[in-house]
């Protein structure tokens, strides 16, 4: 009778490792999840949730959308990432409520979806108002060229969205996500003009297609210029380096999307 049980004792232990195996395996998973809160300029509060993925497998195409406490949903999008050493991607989403609205009970999750695998998040807290920053003032010797660069940035991420051909939809959003993680890092070294990311010039609506993402290129380049100066500050060096391979990147993917088209 001993053998039997030291068999069924083995079987089940080949049972579960198998499954620990196949959980450790996921191709992704929701990491840390974050919010912060900061004071508008006209008294509104802007919320921003933060969800780190964490990527096995690379690459991987995956598809997200936020809601929250109030009952709204965002579009989904989807997110091709290509590049090895892209072990992790954040997600972020901002919600601006009016001046006499408590934060404290608002929240949002997040949805994530790839292949079989489906994830939502916990309940993000916006957390209280009492908790609210003001900006932080720009660091001393912070050029204005910065904030003339987060100018374009936002305006060249606006002409990059919003694409239905499926030829260059996948490069013309990884340049999007680019040209937003750019105005990130600069906002992030709080260097900022208090406006948010969908805060552009209006798009000239008699612009066709090729031209609009001539004019995001044109926008890309000016931006790239504007932040690639000397700097002596290492602080400074930092932000520089890291904006400007953001801006790189998206250059070389809106090319990619423009020879995809022969709009070069």
């Amino acid at each position: 009778m001993k053998r039997p049980v030291r068999f069924f004792v083995l079987a089940l232990a080949l049972v579960v490792f198998t499954a620990a195996q196949a959980s450790a395996q996921e191709p992704i998973s929701i990491g840390a999840t974050t919010s912060s809160a900061l004071n508008l300029s006209n008294g509104n509060t802007e919320i921003t949730f933060v969800a780190v993925l964490t990527l096995n497998v690379v690459p991987i195409t995956f598809n997200f959308h936020w809601e929250r406490s109030d009952g709204a949903k965002t579009a989904v999008k989807v997110v091709p990432v290509r590049n090895s050493s892209e072990g992790t991607y954040r997600l972020i989403e901002k919600w601006t409520v009016g001046k006499n609205v408590a934060t404290d009970q608002l929240w949002e999750k997040v949805f994530v979806n790839s292949g079989n695998t489906h994830l939502v998040s916990n309940q993000i807290m916006a957390g209280a108002a009492a908790e609210v920053a003001t900006p932080a003032p720009a660091p001393s010797g912070a050029h204005p060229a910065y904030l003339h660069a987060l100018s374009d940035l936002r305006l060249a991420r606006a002409l990059l969205l919003g694409w239905t051909n499926p030829l260059i939809m996948i490069p013309l959003h990884e340049a999007a996500t680019e040209t937003e993680a750019a105005i990130r890092e600069i906002i992030d070294a709080a260097i900022s003009d208090g406006k948010n990311i969908d805060d552009h010039p209006p798009i000239d609506a008699a612009l066709a297609n090729r031209d609009r993402l001539v004019r995001s290129l044109e926008l890309l380049n000016k931006a790239y210029s504007d932040i690639d100066q000397k700097e002596t500050n290492p602080a400074d060096m930092a932000l520089r380096s890291k904006a400007l391979g953001h801006i790189s990147k998206a250059r070389q993917d809106l090319n990619e999307a423009r020879k995809i088209a022969n709009w070069l």
